[in-house]
């Protein structure tokens, strides 16, 4: 199988190089050239464009940041539906609003283009071990046809339903994460304040009932986590539960807390030294 990678960042590399490692025929593009490097030096294809990705490939896996980058690696001048054939399918693995999502299989589907939306969880360590979940929006057929190229990095793959299922579903898992991640700060500040060493308060709670991956994980790689993604994502959250008429306190309370800095860093986290 033909298969194309737009965005080669942090994740997007990983998830390429085992697709790489499958044997699969692979082009990649980015716009930093020096993020095609290392793929180019284990026999990948690099592109000049995605519109050259496009022609190429019959299945294109996208992992761009955001709403905007993704409708131009699709729509844009030099984008993938400039190229693709009838059959193709493009996957994309960003985190992105359900809309966006079903607007790019409107248009694809104009010339017999697929749209998948295919958001993961368990950032770069998951796809280097194999371990990512897959949220998956798309119909039956679709998901066999690039479950192959799922499981090259993921672990559980879950078909959500059609199209927009898995950014939905991705929302969801954000806002969870968030606010176990707001429950964790809270409390392990506490923790601190009371001088109690902060390693042996979270073996403690591994064994009781706050037992959390946050948790188990938070001096790893919670603590000093960025919050532009999940601030961003407890927005849209609350855009579309307000829509539904549904009541989001949760989500509200974290954008009042996690208000993003310039540095982009959480001003309420746990450090040694920060007190």
């Amino acid at each position: 199988m033909k298969v194309g990678f737009v965005g080669t960042g942090r994740i997007g590399s990983v998830m390429a190089a085992n697709v790489k490692k499958a044997n699969f025929d692979l082009m990649v593009y980015d716009q930093f050239e020096v993020a095609t490097e290392k793929l180019r030096d284990m026999g990948a294809r690099v592109a000049s464009s995605p519109m050259e990705v496009g022609g190429f490939a019959e299945i294109v896996e996208i992992a761009v940041r955001d709403d905007s980058q993704v409708e131009d690696v699709i729509l844009g001048p030099q984008g993938l539906l400039k190229s693709m054939k009838p059959g193709s399918i493009i996957v994309i693995h960003s985190t992105i609003d359900p809309g966006t999502a079903i607007k790019m299989g409107e248009h694809a589907e104009h010339q017999g283009v697929s749209v998948v939306d295919a958001p993961m969880s368990g950032g770069s360590e998951g796809a280097a071990a194999g371990t990512l979940l897959y949220m998956v929006g798309a119909t039956p057929e679709l998901f066999e046809r690039c479950r192959p190229l799922f499981e090259t990095s993921g672990k559980t793959i879950v078909r959500m339903g059609p199209l927009g299922s898995g950014a939905k579903t991705r929302i969801v898992h954000h806002v969870i994460m968030a606010l176990n991640r707001l429950a964790a700060d809270e409390g392990l500040r506490l923790a601190q304040g009371f001088g109690l060493d902060i390693p042996t308060v979270c073996e403690a709670i591994h064994g009781g009932e706050a037992q959390s991956h946050i948790v188990d994980r938070y001096l790893a790689k919670y603590r000093d986590m960025t919050t532009g993604g999940q601030y961003r994502i407890a927005g849209m959250a609350l855009r579309m539960a307000n829509q539904m008429g549904l009541p989001m306190v949760g989500p509200a309370l974290f954008q009042q807390l996690y208000l993003p800095q310039k540095d982009d860093r959480w001003p309420i986290k746990f450090r040694p030294d920060s007190r």
